[in-house]
């Protein structure tokens, strides 16, 4: 009995049918068990584990039966056909864990937003060689080495047909390495500007403001200058160069681009922007401007908004953009822009009978306590909060009446057109303003000075009367809105 135990034991049919019986059933349960409790935290494991679970643990089992067990030749072209088929499903399972795991996704516990696709593209290709490498030397029995050498000899010849593409992705994995921009960022290569889309094998992808797709090799790129907007903060700074004349005190000037600065959404107030007087010419003084903004891809629409604001400011303020010629009669330049000034201050203040209760006999007294300004779309003319103590009657364009509540969210009162207009409350109230008015077109308005306006209304009963149901009306308005909110 003894001598026919261990005859049976040693036979390799014997043993390996002991094994599948138990071990492919303990493997099915602990594969189910994984499924049970890697599928709950991330589902995408469930499918690669059951394809280990129904295809390869099944067909491990059969090539046992038939190798081991019915003792089949493993030299067999059905056996090696089989074997690499186990091969083939084993790699793919294993680079659909591996890329589960680690290379998708957005979460902070794998590596895709750490590692560059150029890398994982690497990677995988790479595994696949492996593992055709594995086939070839284990199931076929090929001779490895000798292949070796014939891929040696034949990388030479291809290496020197594809020098570029090689030299793309060699540039490609140093530039991966160094880092010197990231996908999203926004830089400069070559004079072309745009936000990296998509860095692969060869070639950068830039989408350019235009939306026009521009592919610039690594080659080129390695060989270049990059400059990148977006790092190391995505804060950029921008400079500008304004010339105004020598007639303008440089302090007024800079006081009148840092209200303009100041004023334009997207300037950062933190850093502060600076102002600059940079360079006398002949017909001018130079002022630099640097201010910063939150991000690159912002600085068209910044400047241009900027640069809109300067010339209402400059407007408002009387300050002269000089010709580009030397101005030999400067003077009487000068002395003409002023009395066209007053000519159009004087046709623009004979409307005013026509939009509030004063006789046409009264106007040219308002001749020395009034002026003409000018606001441009998005300006904000009386801000909530100030005390402008000038009254503003609007000649063309129209405004917004706005008002911000205590909890910081703004709501609309009104709009104001030709012939409104505003400021009356903190003219004769002393108190604050309740309301921001905001140019909703390009603004020109009379602008009324406080003392003309109170000496106005205590010889116009009647304008003092209009002025004070307007009043009452937009608080009466004001009122209503706070309590709906």
């Amino acid at each position: 009995m003894n001598f026919l135990e261990n005859d049976i034991f040693q036979n390799n049919w014997f043993v390996y049918g002991m094994l599948l019986i138990i071990c492919i059933p303990l493997l099915i349960v602990a594969v189910n068990e994984l499924i049970y409790s890697f599928g709950r935290k991330n589902p995408r494991l469930s499918p690669p584990l059951n394809t280990f679970k129904n295809i390869i643990l099944p067909l491990i089992a059969i090539s046992l039966v038939i190798t081991q067990v019915l003792e089949f030749p493993r030299g067999s072209t059905l056996i090696k056909l089989l074997e690499t088929f186990i091969w083939i499903v084993i790699i793919n399972v294993f680079l659909a864990i591996v890329n589960v795991l680690f290379l998708s996704g957005d979460g902070s516990k794998n590596f895709k937003p750490k590692v560059p696709q150029l890398f994982l593209d690497i990677f995988r290709v790479a595994m696949v060689l492996f593992g055709a490498a594995i086939v070839l030397s284990v199931v076929w029995g090929a001779d490895l080495g000798g292949l070796v050498t014939a891929l040696g000899l034949g990388s030479f010849v291809i290496g020197l047909a594809l020098q570029d593409t090689l030299g793309n992705l060699f540039s490609g994995i140093a530039l991966v390495y160094e880092k010197p921009f990231t996908e999203g960022d926004y830089i400069e290569v070559e004079d072309q500007r745009g936000k990296v889309i998509e860095m692969n094998w060869r070639a950068i992808r830039l989408l350019t403001r235009e939306n026009e797709l521009i592919v610039i090799p690594h080659l080129v790129i390695g060989q270049g200058t990059i400059k990148n907007f977006s790092q190391p903060t995505s804060i950029h700074i921008m400079k500008a160069n304004l010339g105004f004349s020598h007639q303008n005190p440089p302090n007024k000037v800079k006081e009148a681009i840092m209200g303009a600065c100041l004023s334009t959404p997207g300037i950062l107030h933190d850093p502060e922007p600076e102002v600059k007087t940079n360079e006398y010419t002949e017909s001018k003084i130079i002022y630099e401007i640097e201010f910063a903004i939150g991000h690159f891809k912002e600085h068209e629409d910044v400047m241009d908004d900027f640069m809109s604001r300067v010339w209402y400011t400059a407007r408002r303020q009387g300050l002269v953009f000089p010709k580009s010629q030397i101005l030999i009669h400067q003077a009487n330049e000068l002395q003409n822009q002023m009395e066209r000034d007053l000519n159009h201050l004087e046709t623009s203040l004979q409307k005013l009978p026509q939009m509030l209760p004063i006789e046409k006999t009264k106007v040219k007294e308002l001749m020395d306590g009034s002026e003409i300004q000018y606001f441009g779309i998005g300006e904000k003319v009386l801000e909530q909060g100030e005390t402008t103590g000038s009254l503003y009657v609007i000649l063309e364009g129209s405004a917004i009446l706005e008002t911000q509540l205590e909890d910081g969210k703004t709501i609309p009162i009104g709009k104001l057109e030709k012939g409104d207009f505003f400021g009356e409350i903190t003219l004769f109230t002393s108190k604050f303003s309740s309301f921001t008015v905001k140019a909703q077109e390009d603004l020109k308005l009379i602008a009324i000075f406080p003392d003309e306006v109170l000496e106005m209304v205590e010889l116009n009963p009647r304008l003092a009367e209009h002025l004070d149901e307007m009043m009452d009306a937009r608080r009466l308005k004001l009122k209503k809105l706070k309590n709906a909110h």
